[in-house]
């Protein structure tokens, strides 16, 4: 179960007669704002347009591009044990022109006699006229579900662009991601007993001082935030992600925070019934909300979303499938084109951000759910409140380990030198004196001192 308030009202008429005029163009938003960041590991595919040529798959991450109206196909192999989720995230460039909800990509899950799997994934844009990143998955979920759909084998991925005439007609980057969740020991749970009341007041948000957020362009360079308060920037047309991680038993409260617009008496006031959007994805990619897009005025505004408690049971429940399983989960916050009415330099927005619930154990699965995308660590609350990205965590990571070998070689190479010196001090006792008149027994070499004369000895 998800929850969404807005403040989106009834203003169908106001909206006809305040409707801000005139339009940014399209190649002016595209020119200053940055394009959705591919995964780096990621692998360039084509697919096929027909269901018998289409490119294997294994769990990773790939790239690909698609037409209006294309249709293209890929193959998986999948077993019988572990649930699976496909997404297709279409990067369109920021700012083109798009049709909401009659526009963006559908995809499914086939058996290879054409036998539809039970989850299948359609992601629009909402709103006319902005293009932003826009996800969604399809699934094979263990347990439950069409019994065809459950055995190993191999099986088709679809994706479908829908596209209107009057809408961008480039090609779009797409990215695919292919994520295995492990199966589990034992008894698979049921749907839980109870789900969230959708009126269910938000906790008390968040106070203070906002912290730095550094929104990436997309899930793989997203900045973390934890709990608490959070402030960026964006200009009109951008859209930015952020990651939070949200345990077994929690709950992601969220909400965005719009400025009043600077005054301007030379400028009437105006309308947008879609100005700005908070999205919430889960780890496997899938947009959580249909109609994330909420209306300005010039005035404060915000919206708040909610996850469902994370638990494993959700995925066979009639709502809030999508918040089933634990791991990084990501806000999107995307600014029409059409804000530059009000903000032509970009403005600042606020995020508070709350989980509610101890975390608890994870299901017993049987393989690592976290190191597959599917469960948190302290590592992970660590990095968001922080507000690390991904690959900065990795970066540290590489970095911890290069000073343990550096530790490591350093106590080895120390550990030489006293062995060193003790078989000098052994040799030196035992080495006869030199004939009357000569010097002291000489530093044998080969240890890296200095002979004597040649340097301060050591100490």
């Amino acid at each position: 179960m998800v929850r969404r308030r807005g403040t989106r009202a009834g203003i169908a008429a106001a909206a006809a007669a305040l409707c801000v005029a005139g339009s940014v163009p399209e190649t002016a938003v595209a020119a200053e704002l940055p394009e959705y960041a591919m995964a780096e590991d990621a692998e360039p595919v084509k697919g096929a347009a027909s269901s018998a040529g289409g490119p294997e798959l294994a769990p990773g991450r790939y790239t690909d591009s698609i037409g209006p109206g294309e249709e293209k196909f890929y193959s998986v192999t999948l077993d019988a044990s572990s649930t699976v989720y496909l997404a297709a995230t279409a990067a369109p460039r920021p700012g083109a022109e798009v049709k909401g909800y009659g526009d963006g990509l559908s995809m499914r899950l086939l058996t290879t006699d054409g036998e539809e799997c039970e989850t299948r994934g359609r992601t629009t844009f909402d709103a006319a006229g902005s293009a932003h990143p826009v996800s969604d998955y399809a699934a094979r979920r263990i347990g439950g579900g069409i019994e065809e759909c459950q055995r190993a084998g191999p099986y088709l991925f679809e994706v479908v662009r829908e596209s209107p005439e009057d809408s961008d007609q480039s090609r779009w980057p797409i990215e695919i991601s292919h994520l295995v969740e492990p199966g589990l020991k034992g008894t698979i749970p049921g749907p839980p007993s109870t789900v969230p009341d959708e009126d269910e007041e938000a906790p008390t948000l968040p106070s203070g001082t906002p912290r730095k957020a550094r929104g990436g362009t997309g899930f793989n360079d997203a900045g973390g935030v934890g709990a608490g308060v959070w402030q960026d920037r964006l200009r009109p047309g951008e859209s930015r992600f952020y990651r939070v991680p949200v345990d077994w038993g929690q709950r992601l409260f969220t909400r965005l925070e719009m400025p009043n617009a600077p005054e301007d008496d030379e400028a009437s006031p105006g309308f947008l019934s879609d100005a700005f959007a908070l999205q919430l994805h889960n780890p496997a990619r899938a947009g959580l909300y249909d109609n994330t897009f909420e209306s300005y005025t010039g005035e404060q505004a915000s919206g708040e979303l909610s996850t469902g408690v994370v638990q494993y049971g959700s995925r066979f429940a009639d709502k809030g499938r999508g918040t089933s399983m634990a791991g990084w989960y990501y806000l999107q916050v995307t600014l029409h084109k059409e804000l530059a009415a009000y903000f032509p330099d970009g403005t600042d927005v606020t995020l508070r951000v709350v989980l509610t619930g101890e975390p608890k154990a994870a299901p017993a699965y049987d393989g690592d759910a976290v190191e597959a995308g599917f469960g948190v660590t302290d590592e992970d609350r660590e990095a968001a409140a922080d507000g690390l990205t991904a690959a900065e965590v990795t970066e540290a990571a590489a970095d911890g380990e290069t000073m343990r070998l550096v530790a490591y070689t350093g106590f080895g190479a120390g550990t030489l030198l006293l062995a060193g010196l003790a078989v000098w001090w052994l040799v030196a006792r035992r080495r006869p004196a030199g004939p009357p008149g000569s010097s002291a027994a000489a530093v044998p070499t080969g240890y890296g001192y200095p002979r004597q004369g040649h340097g301060a000895p050591y100490r």
